[in-house]
């Protein structure tokens, strides 16, 4: 199950570039025509509520331009303090290209009720995402958000034609 489409009940709560035609609310509605724009320089950070808590098992991503990509979920009671899921350098697809990844994520003790996406860098001046899946085990009887897991084991892999959309 996405854990991030509007369809399960997922939010963006805070996003950290503001482009009015093209709002990090596109990111949830599974097409690649649409997206969210940074606004220029890096980190960049999207903070997603899940539409349940879930334990993570993987995320996919299509943007464009994304260099050095990272997904946490915040501790519970500490919004500031989050454990790593996975992370991955993304070769760079070039110009008007969609990236189009899929991560691995160690399996978390509990479940967590958000996500936080950090681009920390891009292969220009300016990255898009267009679609992000979070994948993994609902727990509905879990309302904290807290994971554990070990981020070293974390995998990732380019997948998929990047014309087609899942």
């Amino acid at each position: 199950m996405d854990f991030a489409s509007r369809e399960a009940g997922a939010k963006v709560a805070m996003a950290s570039s503001l482009d009015m035609e093209h709002p990090a609310e596109n990111i949830l509605d599974g097409r690649d025509g649409t997206y969210w724009i940074s606004t220029g320089l890096y980190p960049q950070e999207i903070l997603l509520e899940l539409g349940q808590p879930a334990r993570v098992s993987s995320v996919r991503l299509a943007c464009t331009r994304v260099r050095r990509f990272r997904l946490e979920a915040p501790k519970q009671g500490e919004p500031f303090n989050s454990q790593m899921l996975a992370e991955a350098e993304i070769e760079d697809a070039g110009e008007g290209r969609l990236q189009v990844l899929e991560l691995g994520c160690e399996q978390q003790d509990e479940a967590t009720c958000a996500v936080r996406i950090v681009i920390s860098s891009g292969w220009s001046d300016f990255c898009s995402v267009h679609r992000l899946q979070v994948l993994g085990e609902g727990d509905p009887s879990k309302s904290t958000s807290s994971t554990k897991g070990d981020p070293s084991k974390s995998t990732s892999s380019t997948k998929g034609d990047p014309s087609k959309s899942t």
